[in-house]
């Protein structure tokens, strides 16, 4: 076999040609059919979106306080008289219905017996009975409750107070009662001037604020 592909020139062309097919072969498979890497996958998903809107702020709710002050030497109420009738019964002596109904200006001083302050301003209210127009009456604080519907009609809180209930001044029907009156209170003692003042103001005849004993 080895003799004759040296010495025969057809042998030696097969022989060639079939060497050739199998180097194409082999050349062609290693060109081709390889598949390129897959590129890496590239991470699209989106950050998600945060509001920028600011924070809504609730209205402030905080309101100026006015400073507290002292209580004033005098004080009016700012409520009117009730309709309740100004009859005697626990709180209301019947002695000073009486009295307020004869159109007297009614005087009720509450104060302590051994007061240092309170005695001269019980002298002074004293005087007023000479007037001719007014009722004065006196209580110490210890027996106030005699006068508990007067005494918290106009919120007493400290004493010596002057309550000064103002005369009735409309009109009854016949057989109608008369209503509870208004009143002022004031604190302190002022001197004799300031306690005829405060009766002088019960008087007047305009329009009066107060609270109904």
């Amino acid at each position: 076999m080895r003799k004759a592909i040296n010495e025969n020139p057809v042998v030696q062309l097969g022989l060639l040609g079939v060497l050739g097919v199998l180097v194409a072969v082999v050349f062609m498979s290693g060109m081709g059919g390889g598949s390129a890497e897959p590129e890496p996958a590239t991470d699209t998903a989106a950050t998600p979106a945060t509001s920028s809107a600011p924070e809504a702020t609730a209205p402030s709710t905080s309101s100026t306080v006015a400073p507290s002050t002292a209580a004033p030497e005098a004080a009016v109420s700012a409520a009117p008289a009730g309709t309740t009738p100004f009859e005697a019964s626990k709180g209301l002596p019947e002695n000073l219905v009486d009295a307020y109904n004869t159109g007297d200006v009614v005087v009720l001083l509450v104060m302590q017996a051994d007061g240092y302050e309170d005695k001269p301003i019980h002298r002074d209210v004293q005087s007023l009975e000479s007037r001719g127009d007014t009722s004065v009456f006196v209580t110490d604080v210890k027996h106030v409750s005699k006068y508990s519907r007067i005494a918290e009609g106009v919120t007493l809180d400290r004493v010596p107070a002057i309550i000064v209930l103002h005369p009735f001044k409309g009109k009854l029907a016949k057989g109608e009662a008369v209503p509870m009156p208004p009143a002022s209170v004031a604190y302190g003692y002022r001197g004799e001037e300031s306690v005829t003042q405060a009766v002088n103001d019960a008087l007047y005849k305009g329009d009066s604020k107060s609270y109904a004993p």
